[in-house]
Order: C-alpha cells, then structure tokens, then sequence
C-alpha cells in the first residue's frame, strides 16, 4: 500500500506535465485552423490568366515550365464588405465548382459589358482600369454585350487574351454566395511578393 500511494503523485505530475505541452499546442491548432477556415488562407494558381498581377508567366522560356504562384486570400473582405468593380476575387467556377478560379471583378449588378475594339465598356462608357499596366491587359474581340443579373458579377483575367473567365463560361456570371475571398498578396515566388492591386 505505501508503494502505490507513493507513485500517484509521480503519475499526476506526469499527466500534469503532458496536460500542460498538449493543451497550449491544441488551443494553437484549433486557432490557426478557425483563422484559414473563416479569416485568412492560402492558394495556388496554377495558371496565366492574371500574369502578371499573379506571376504566373503562360511563357516560361524554353526548357522550363511554368510554375504555379501562390497567394494570400481575405475571407473577411467579401464576407462582411460589398465586393466591387475591380475587385480580384476567387471563387467556384460556374461551370464546375470542384474548382476554384481567381479572376476580377469587371461587371456589377444590372451593368451592361460590352467588349470591342480593346475596350470594355460598361453601360456604353469605357472602362479605366489602371490595374492594367502592360500589353497584357489588351483586350481583341468583340463580346457580348452581357447583362450582369443581380447579386452576380461578370470576370475577367488581367490576361485579357489567355485567360478563360466569363466571355466563355456556359454559366456568365459568379454569384455573390459563392465567392471565397479577396485575393490580397502574392507570396511566392519569393522574388514577387507583392500586394495584389485591387
């Protein structure tokens, strides 16, 4: 009897001492996994189509492929604040939800997008975009015109000629309930971090 009412306060210091690494390292886990899942999270986008807001070269020079970029998404900017015109969010594509698509916003509810001669209008004004720095954003074609239904947005890729958004989709328009967030940073490729302009 002595024997085992000696060991119980080794064994409780034990538990003790394990209670006190687990809890903090679980509390941490829960946190971390309640903040990518409602305030911040990472993606990767694999493809051209915002090149080169999202450097993600569609040209890599001979021998190498492209590699994908990965970026910052706010979950809380487009939850609690009114997506707007300019806006790069990401979202289920329409035509296929199990995928996610990066794009920006061009056409708000009830607007009118008209795209010809390099431009896109917007109720028959043409629409700055000084996002738009480069080539890139060159715009050849004439679509629509396209009548934005409510709480739905018309896209486009910053890489007007490769990118696939809503002048080919089946379903136009993204719909406010389903986007994910805000696109805000560039973190990789480490030579490119930057903020993603909006």
């Amino acid at each position: 009897m002595e024997n085992t009412s000696a060991s119980q306060p080794t064994s409780k210091s034990a538990w003790r001492w394990i209670w006190d690494w687990v809890w903090p390292i679980g509390i941490g886990v829960l946190i971390a996994e309640l903040i990518t899942h409602f305030v911040f999270t990472f993606a990767e986008v694999p493809s051209g189509s915002m090149y080169p807001t999202i450097p993600v070269n569609p040209y890599p020079p001979a021998g190498q492929t492209a590699r994908p970029a990965y970026i910052i998404i706010d979950k809380l900017a487009t939850e609690f604040g009114k997506p707007y015109r300019g806006e790069v969010i990401v979202f289920p594509f329409p035509d296929n939800p199990k995928v996610d698509y990066v794009k920006r916003i061009i056409g708000m509810p009830g607007d009118t997008v008209y795209i010809h001669g390099g431009h896109v209008y917007i109720n028959g004004k043409i629409l700055k975009q000084p996002y738009l720095k480069t080539s890139w954003g060159d715009t050849s074609g004439t679509y629509g015109p396209y009548h934005v239904p409510p709480n739905s947005y018309f896209m486009l890729g910053d890489n007007r000629n490769d990118s696939e958004d809503s002048r080919f989709w089946i379903h136009k328009f993204v719909k406010r309930s389903t986007i994910i967030g805000r696109a805000d940073m560039v973190v990789w490729p480490l030579n490119k971090i930057s903020i993603i302009p909006q």
